[in-house]
């Protein structure tokens, strides 16, 4: 009887390790890395060497170089792309300057390993340097508003306004951490099928808003190894700790969106924002968007787009 069932398990473990391998041997052709840079998502696009990383970066309207410029930074996991739909309304009147932090999009990744919200910050002040940018406006969208609020908080001078779209760092984002993943993650990250994250940009969004070709580019570059371990590496290093005495300090026009069935970040986390900024003493404008997720500018929420460019030209008087 025992020699019957060790003969059995023998089986069954060498039909599990047969499966196994034939699924890495499907997984590693079926998904195998994408170059990137030499893809039509490189069109039009600039590069330019900071401390640690060579950074990609769009800009536009640069011939209204006498308004104050716009920065757009982008959320965790995306790229400078997310902003496709609002950068061109914003370039008729002003500058609009958007980039990859390092280890997303077509920028490098960081040569100290880094990836931190203080080293995203050095990024954000190394690339106004060099752009010839001492004030900017600044939007940014999850990470990218934790990087921003953070900056603002931090470097009052090089900033006028504040845009906060569905931002990270508060409750329990503020102290997050990657939940123990290994530096080699990015390669288990590899055999995630298509489906699956067509279905988590469709959670992101809410009534699954993104088109189509915004989703097959997202899974083109998830198929990039360079941005897979950047993607580890800043949920990682990426934690913004002091949130509840930053937002205090911030001293700029800040405007807050918040999509209402934001899956991430619950819609409450836009009137706690505004609390905390206002506790400093600085006015907040809040909007909230019905129906709508975690990433308006990818949505098609044409409101957002008109809150936006309002918000921004208020002071320049138009």
């Amino acid at each position: 009887m025992l020699a019957f069932i060790w003969r059995w398990s023998l089986r069954f473990l060498g039909t599990l390790l047969a499966l196994l391998l034939m699924f890495l041997v499907y997984g590693g052709i079926t998904y195998r890395d994408q170059p990137l840079r030499n893809s039509e998502a490189a069109r039009d696009v600039s590069f330019l060497k900071t401390r640690h990383a060579e950074i990609a970066y769009r800009a536009d309207g640069l011939n209204h170089d006498d308004a104050t410029p716009v920065i757009f930074l982008h959320a965790m996991f995306f790229h400078m792309g997310m902003w496709d739909a609002w950068a061109p309304a914003l370039a008729r009147s002003r500058p609009v300057y958007r980039f990859d932090v390092p280890g997303h999009g077509l920028s490098s990744l960081a040569e100290n390993d880094d990836y931190s919200l203080q080293s995203t910050m050095n990024t954000l002040r190394d690339f106004m340097d060099q752009q010839g940018i001492d004030r900017a406006i600044l939007v940014g969208a999850s990470m990218g508003g934790a990087t921003l609020f953070n900056f603002a908080a931090e470097h009052p001078e090089r900033v006028e306004k504040l845009v906060l779209v569905n931002s990270g760092g508060l409750e329990g984002h503020d102290n997050a951490d990657s939940g123990g993943l290994p530096d080699g993650a990015y390669w288990v990250l590899r055999y995630m099928p298509d489906w699956s994250l067509d279905r988590f940009v469709d959670w992101l969004t809410a009534d699954n808003r993104a088109s189509d070709t915004f989703k097959a580019e997202f899974i083109r570059n998830f198929r990039n190894l360079d941005i897979r371990r950047g993607i580890i590496g800043r949920m990682q290093d990426f934690k913004s700790p002091d949130t509840i005495s930053v937002l205090p300090r911030i001293q700029v026009p800040t405007l807050v969106m918040w999509g209402e069935k934001n899956p991430q970040l619950p819609v409450a986390q836009a009137e706690r924002f505004k609390a905390l900024i206002e506790r400093g003493g600085n006015p907040v404008a809040l909007r909230i968007y019905q129906g709508a997720g975690h990433l308006l500018p990818v949505e098609g929420v044409d409101a957002a787009m008109q809150d936006l460019l309002l918000f921004i030209g208020q002071d320049a008087g138009e």
